[in-house]
């Protein structure tokens, strides 16, 4: 016994008094994923990026708006979500105390994301946070003049309208070559 007192005393405590005082986490610990809505654009990539498919991304009832779901219970803190967030709306926090009395909906964070209809055929399409983020991209991009509100009236038609127009447009151009 004693010749354990003289190794703690030679080498330092190996525990740590965390019930009573607070754990300090390396700097790279994983731990629980933060969602900070104003920061969300809807793009779906953590959804997609998720292997424990912890984060659900889908429309409401009335299709108005993206419902985005993350179910702590589900999660393996594997990061992925952090990694593929572009505007940094999902990011692991130090927080490793999960533990909830007798209710799993306090480990479920939720965010609805207003929706942008077609403005050729009117049916939602993606969010409009996502439409916005786009613009901003491309105002930063070196377009032509002409090209910059070009750009931003294809981002208000959906990927079955544009599909469309595309055929049309290809239709035409054929037609025009063959008279």
């Amino acid at each position: 016994m004693m010749k354990l007192f003289d190794i703690t005393e030679k080498y330092g405590k190996a525990t740590y008094a965390y019930p009573f005082e607070p754990y300090k986490v390396p700097e790279n610990f994983r731990g629980q994923p933060f969602y900070t809505y104003e920061l969300c654009v809807g793009c779906a990539a953590c959804g997609v990026a998720c292997p424990s498919n912890a984060i659900e991304l889908k429309m409401n009832e009335k299709q108005d708006k993206l419902v985005w779901q993350f179910d702590c219970g589900r999660c393996i803190f594997c990061g992925r979500c952090d990694e593929v967030c572009p505007t940094g709306g999902v990011r692991l926090s130090q927080g490793f105390e999960l533990a909830v009395k007798f209710d799993k909906s306090a480990l479920i964070q939720r965010g609805e994301l207003e929706m942008q209809k077609c403005k050729c055929c009117g049916k939602p399409y993606t969010p409009v946070r996502l439409i916005n983020y786009t613009f901003s991209k491309l105002s930063t991009a070196n377009l032509l003049p002409g090209r910059l509100e070009e750009a931003k009236n294809y981002l208000y038609i959906c990927p079955e309208c544009k599909k469309a127009q595309s055929v049309e447009r290809l239709t035409k151009d054929v037609e025009e070559g063959i008279k």
